[in-house]
Order: structure tokens, then sequence, then C-alpha cells
């Protein structure tokens, strides 16, 4: 059964957190996959997209990667766990996930 947390401050408080957490099995080893395409100019390069690889990492997940469906292949989303979503220009990656074929819109 696929999952879905949304939250507009990332992961900003302990009850998010624990949303998360319990979200996730992670008594296996869990990859996450943080979509950068909603920040064109700014990847995963922005204080705010390192925040949220380290809050992850936090969580003791065993791998967290970031992936730009602008310029690589969406097929590479599924070999993970948990893919997030960053703010930023949602436009923007909807043209991008619809391209790349990762959505059915």
């Amino acid at each position: 059964m696929n999952k879905l947390l949304l939250t507009a401050y990332g992961f900003s408080t302990d009850k998010i957190k624990r949303a998360a957490l319990g979200l996730l099995n992670i008594e296996h080893s869990s990859k996450v996959c943080i979509i950068s395409t909603s920040r064109p100019e700014e990847k995963e390069k922005h204080p705010q997209m390192q925040q949220i690889r380290n809050d992850l990492l936090e969580f003791r997940l065993d791998q967290v990667d970031f992936l730009d469906v602008e310029f690589e292949s969406a097929k590479k989303l599924y070999g993970y766990d948990l893919i997030f979503l960053n703010g930023g220009y949602p436009f923007y990656l909807l043209h991008f996930l619809k391209k790349s074929g990762a959505t059915i819109f």
C-alpha cells in the first residue's frame, strides 16, 4: 500500500517527524529519494534541501539520494521506499514529472 504525508513545513516539528517515521518500515533497509526538480536554480545545494536530507538521515535510513526528473530517468524512483517532493515551483515540477512519465496525469 502506498502512503502519503503532506506537510508545508518539512520535518520542522516532532509531530511531523513521528508521522513520517510511522509511515516508514525501518526494520529493513530503507532508501529515500528527494526530487529536487522543483528548485531549478538551486537543486540539492540549497540549504533547505540539505536540511531535509540531514533530517531524513537522522531517521537512520540507509540511503538518501537526490533525483532531478528534468535530467534523470524517473524509472530510478522504483527503487525507493520513500519519495520526498520538496517545495519550490510546483508547475515546473509537474511539467517535468509529466514529461518523464512519472505521473499518470
